[in-house]
């Protein structure tokens, strides 16, 4: 029973914190313009670039940070600039790529899902804190479960596509834009306050 709860709580914090459900949205506004296979693509991108990065801070967050000297505060400003351009980009229709191909616009697309969505200072620095409180191996089968649900997550927002409707995914992204403009600037304030 103790070992149930000493996986379960690790689950539902990092569940809770990587919130695969809010990645959809933005998910979809980024990948609007992309084909079914291209959409997957992304989605399984995004998913492995998440599960490298928050394999790393299990492994070796605090030292990581110290040689870099990079506080989360730091990291969390930076994430912030990053979904205020990625917002302004969408709802004022231009684009910062410089004429990129689409193979690096999927990618960039994965990389911004992947951090700082899926894994961003919050969960950087529970998962550094989490190894501390519970077993490296609890939280490694935590993480797994919960990457694992938010591949299944993403690839299904394809779906969500089909239903919708290019229109209504249209006006959609454009309020998703302010979103990510007003997430970036509260990311940027909370670096601030730290």
């Amino acid at each position: 029973m103790v070992e149930l709860i000493s996986l379960f709580i690790p689950f539902i914090t990092l569940f809770i914190i990587m919130d695969p459900f809010a990645s959809i949205p933005p998910f979809l506004m980024l990948t609007r313009n992309c084909k079914e296979e291209e959409m997957k693509s992304t989605a399984n991108k995004a998913v492995l670039i998440a599960a490298v990065i928050a394999f790393i801070f299990v492994f070796g967050g605090m030292e990581i940070l110290k040689i870099l000297s990079i506080t989360l505060s730091d990291f969390k400003i930076a994430g912030g600039m990053v979904l205020v351009l990625l917002g302004l980009e969408n709802v004022l229709n231009f684009t910062l790529s410089n004429g990129h191909n689409k193979k690096d616009v999927v990618d960039s697309v994965a990389v911004l899902i992947a951090t700082p969505l899926l894994t961003g200072p919050g969960l950087i620095s529970s998962l550094i804190i989490m190894v501390q409180t519970f077993a490296i191996g609890n939280v490694l089968i935590a993480l797994s479960a919960t990457l694992f649900i938010s591949l299944i997550i993403l690839r299904n927002a394809i779906r969500v596509k089909k239903i919708l409707g290019d229109k209504i995914i249209f006006v959609f992204s454009k309020i998703m834009g302010l979103l990510l403009i007003a997430l970036g600037i509260s990311y940027i304030r909370a670096g601030w306050a730290i």
